[in-house]
């Protein structure tokens, strides 16, 4: 009887130990996701939409790359104050469409006034959590991300973004080199500076079913990644 006792009491010990840490887990994410906020979108354009930023940005030569077309549909994903998202617009045209996404209310309140303001109505943004993109399937030529993914970093959610897809469709993943300076002085604000590396984008689109299409190399401080789905996700 004291050796059953004994037993159960270890397997109640154990249960609660990793319950603990599955707790704890959770409750780190949790705090890691509200630590990483960006909550006053006027600081952040400050920031985001200073000219200095064209200089290692290099957001004509990055257009130029991308090789959009007027009437293309582009999703910009983690839009922020719209650096990107304005000059796709314009690149595209009337006849095509931009897709804004970000997590924070206040960014995407901040795009659609932006948006209103400089005449821009093929801009739509829409706020969209970081676990799903919610877009409609074969919608885009372009799904795009700067200096986003890695507030993502997750292959489901990539798998989710396959379908949403034009045929000939591609995914972009402009973020910042590990070793490269901080380009956003107000991200000194945060505990630690989250940063992915390019091997850690690719393998996460590879186990999303997507290949390394192009790697453009042109950018000082990010990597400049494009992607294809190694098989035409079903429709």
């Amino acid at each position: 009887m004291n050796s059953l006792f004994l037993r159960s009491s270890c397997v109640l010990l154990c249960f609660l130990f990793f319950g603990f840490l599955k707790s704890g887990y959770a409750t780190t994410s949790n705090r890691e996701q509200e630590e990483y906020r960006f909550k006053e979108p006027a600081l952040w354009a400050e920031q985001f939409d200073a000219p200095s930023r064209d200089k290692w940005q290099k957001p004509q030569t990055v257009i130029q790359a991308l090789q959009l077309k007027p009437g293309q549909t582009v999703v910009d994903i983690g839009a922020g104050t719209g650096y990107f998202a304005v000059k796709f617009a314009r690149v595209v045209g009337p006849q095509g469409k931009v897709i804004a996404l970000d997590r924070e209310l206040s960014m995407v309140r901040f795009l659609k006034k932006r948006a209103k303001k400089e005449g821009l109505n093929n801009l739509i943004v829409r706020k969209s959590p970081t676990n799903n993109p919610g877009l409609e399937k074969q919608r885009a030529d372009l799904i795009f991300f700067c200096n986003s993914y890695h507030h993502i970093h997750n292959p489901s959610y990539l798998k989710a973004l396959a379908t949403a897809l034009k045929k000939n469709g591609k995914i972009v993943v402009i973020d910042i080199k590990p070793n490269a300076p901080r380009l956003f002085p107000a991200t000194a604000r945060f505990k630690r500076h989250i940063k992915l590396s390019a091997q850690a984008v690719i393998k996460d689109f590879q186990d999303a079913g997507f290949r390394l299409d192009k790697e453009f190399r042109f950018l000082p401080y990010q990597y400049f990644l494009e992607f294809k789905p190694i098989s035409v996700p079903s429709r």
